[in-house]
Protein backbone atom coordinates (compact mmCIF):
# COMPACT_ATOMS: atom_id res chain seq x y z
CA UNK A 1 0.00 0.00 0.00
CA UNK A 2 1.32 3.15 -1.02
CA UNK A 3 -0.28 6.42 -0.19
CA UNK A 4 0.62 8.56 -3.82
CA UNK A 5 -1.07 12.14 -2.47
CA UNK A 6 -3.49 12.98 -0.04
CA UNK A 7 -5.58 15.85 -1.57
CA UNK A 8 -8.05 18.93 -0.21
CA UNK A 9 -10.40 19.42 -3.27
CA UNK A 10 -14.31 20.18 -2.60
CA UNK A 11 -15.31 18.90 -5.50
CA UNK A 12 -14.32 15.32 -4.49
CA UNK A 13 -13.46 13.33 -7.57
CA UNK A 14 -13.96 15.01 -10.63
CA UNK A 15 -12.24 16.07 -14.31
CA UNK A 16 -8.71 16.87 -12.99
CA UNK A 17 -8.72 14.08 -10.28
CA UNK A 18 -10.47 11.67 -12.78
CA UNK A 19 -8.04 12.62 -16.20
CA UNK A 20 -4.55 14.07 -14.65
CA UNK A 21 -3.83 13.26 -11.32
CA UNK A 22 -5.20 9.54 -11.19
CA UNK A 23 -3.12 8.97 -14.55
CA UNK A 24 0.13 11.78 -13.36
CA UNK A 25 -0.05 8.98 -9.58
CA UNK A 26 -0.47 6.07 -11.49
CA UNK A 27 -3.48 5.71 -9.46
CA UNK A 28 -4.90 1.88 -8.51
CA UNK A 29 -7.90 3.62 -5.97
CA UNK A 30 -9.08 6.64 -5.01
CA UNK A 31 -10.18 7.07 -1.22
CA UNK A 32 -12.74 9.47 -0.44
CA UNK A 33 -12.57 10.59 3.26
CA UNK A 34 -16.19 12.32 3.46
CA UNK A 35 -18.21 11.90 6.34
CA UNK A 36 -20.99 13.35 4.32
CA UNK A 37 -20.72 11.08 1.17
CA UNK A 38 -20.69 7.89 3.41
CA UNK A 39 -24.10 8.44 4.22
CA UNK A 40 -25.73 10.06 0.92
CA UNK A 41 -26.56 7.41 -1.98
CA UNK A 42 -26.84 9.82 -4.54
CA UNK A 43 -23.44 10.84 -3.99
CA UNK A 44 -21.48 7.79 -3.42
CA UNK A 45 -23.32 6.40 -7.15
CA UNK A 46 -21.91 10.31 -8.87
CA UNK A 47 -18.59 9.61 -7.55
CA UNK A 48 -18.92 6.08 -8.60
CA UNK A 49 -19.07 7.24 -11.72
CA UNK A 50 -16.70 9.88 -11.55
CA UNK A 51 -14.02 7.31 -10.70
CA UNK A 52 -11.79 6.50 -13.35
CA UNK A 53 -12.00 3.15 -15.64
CA UNK A 54 -9.70 0.47 -13.82
CA UNK A 55 -9.33 2.82 -10.71
CA UNK A 56 -10.64 1.61 -7.36
CA UNK A 57 -13.26 3.71 -5.35
CA UNK A 58 -13.40 3.51 -1.05
CA UNK A 59 -15.73 5.68 0.32
CA UNK A 60 -15.24 5.87 3.84
CA UNK A 61 -15.47 7.88 7.35
CA UNK A 62 -12.80 9.22 9.19
CA UNK A 63 -13.08 6.71 10.99
CA UNK A 64 -13.06 3.18 9.07
CA UNK A 65 -10.22 4.79 6.75
CA UNK A 66 -7.79 5.34 9.80
CA UNK A 67 -8.74 1.70 10.78
CA UNK A 68 -8.34 0.39 6.79
CA UNK A 69 -5.39 2.27 6.67
CA UNK A 70 -3.72 0.97 10.12
CA UNK A 71 -4.34 -2.16 9.19
CA UNK A 72 -2.61 -1.75 5.75
CA UNK A 73 -5.75 -3.39 4.00
CA UNK A 74 -5.41 -2.09 0.61
CA UNK A 75 -1.89 -3.66 -0.02
CA UNK A 76 -0.58 -3.34 -3.45
CA UNK A 77 -2.60 -0.45 -4.19
CA UNK A 78 -1.31 3.45 -5.12
CA UNK A 79 -3.89 5.57 -3.37
CA UNK A 80 -5.24 9.34 -3.41
CA UNK A 81 -6.86 10.32 -0.63
CA UNK A 82 -9.24 13.26 -1.15
CA UNK A 83 -11.16 15.01 1.69
CA UNK A 84 -13.08 18.04 1.22
CA UNK A 85 -11.35 20.19 4.09
CA UNK A 86 -8.64 20.50 6.65
CA UNK A 87 -11.20 19.77 9.72
CA UNK A 88 -11.20 16.32 7.83
CA UNK A 89 -7.49 15.48 7.77
CA UNK A 90 -7.21 16.73 11.21
CA UNK A 91 -10.18 14.26 12.07
CA UNK A 92 -8.05 11.54 10.54
CA UNK A 93 -4.86 12.84 12.50
CA UNK A 94 -6.73 12.91 15.47
CA UNK A 95 -8.14 9.00 14.77
CA UNK A 96 -4.26 7.76 14.50
CA UNK A 97 -3.50 8.09 10.49
CA UNK A 98 0.03 10.55 10.73
CA UNK A 99 0.91 11.54 7.13
CA UNK A 100 3.87 14.11 6.21
CA UNK A 101 2.76 16.27 3.20
CA UNK A 102 -0.62 17.42 1.78
CA UNK A 103 -1.90 18.59 -1.59
CA UNK A 104 -4.54 21.64 -1.13
CA UNK A 105 -6.23 22.01 -4.92
CA UNK A 106 -9.48 23.66 -4.53
CA UNK A 107 -11.55 25.06 -1.69
CA UNK A 108 -14.03 27.71 -2.93
CA UNK A 109 -14.98 30.96 -1.63
CA UNK A 110 -17.27 30.86 1.11
CA UNK A 111 -19.11 32.91 3.80
CA UNK A 112 -16.06 34.36 6.12
CA UNK A 113 -13.62 33.14 3.61
CA UNK A 114 -10.10 34.97 2.55
CA UNK A 115 -8.53 33.78 -0.79
CA UNK A 116 -4.58 32.86 -0.48
CA UNK A 117 -4.54 30.95 -4.09
CA UNK A 118 -6.07 30.93 -7.26
CA UNK A 119 -8.35 28.34 -6.07
CA UNK A 120 -7.89 28.46 -2.64
CA UNK A 121 -10.16 30.64 -0.03
CA UNK A 122 -10.01 29.73 3.69
CA UNK A 123 -12.27 30.35 6.51
CA UNK A 124 -10.67 31.09 10.10
CA UNK A 125 -11.76 27.47 11.07
CA UNK A 126 -9.25 26.43 8.26
CA UNK A 127 -7.10 28.35 9.39
CA UNK A 128 -7.28 26.97 12.67
CA UNK A 129 -6.57 23.39 11.48
CA UNK A 130 -4.25 23.92 9.06
CA UNK A 131 -2.12 26.01 11.33
CA UNK A 132 -2.87 22.79 14.33
CA UNK A 133 -1.76 19.91 11.26
CA UNK A 134 1.42 22.42 10.63
CA UNK A 135 2.33 22.28 14.44
CA UNK A 136 2.50 18.42 13.75
CA UNK A 137 4.86 18.45 10.95
CA UNK A 138 2.31 18.43 8.57
CA UNK A 139 3.64 20.18 5.28
CA UNK A 140 0.77 21.66 2.87
CA UNK A 141 1.43 22.52 -1.44
CA UNK A 142 -1.30 24.35 -3.00
CA UNK A 143 -1.34 22.99 -6.33
CA UNK A 144 -4.05 22.28 -8.78
CA UNK A 145 -2.57 20.48 -11.37
CA UNK A 146 0.61 18.03 -11.44
CA UNK A 147 2.12 20.25 -13.81
CA UNK A 148 2.05 23.16 -11.49
CA UNK A 149 4.36 24.14 -9.41
CA UNK A 150 3.48 23.63 -5.81
CA UNK A 151 3.12 26.71 -3.63
CA UNK A 152 4.08 26.84 0.54
CA UNK A 153 0.43 27.10 1.89
CA UNK A 154 1.52 28.45 5.16
CA UNK A 155 3.65 31.07 3.43
CA UNK A 156 0.48 32.85 2.43
CA UNK A 157 -1.05 32.31 5.82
Amino acid sequence: MEIANIRIDERLIHGQVAAIWSKALNLTRIMVIDEDAVKNPTQKSVLKMACPAGCKLSILSVESAAANLAARKYEGDRILIIVRSPATLRALYDAGYHFDSVNVGNMAKKDNSTQIGKSVCVTPQDVDDFRYLDGKGVSFGMQRVPTEASESLMDKL
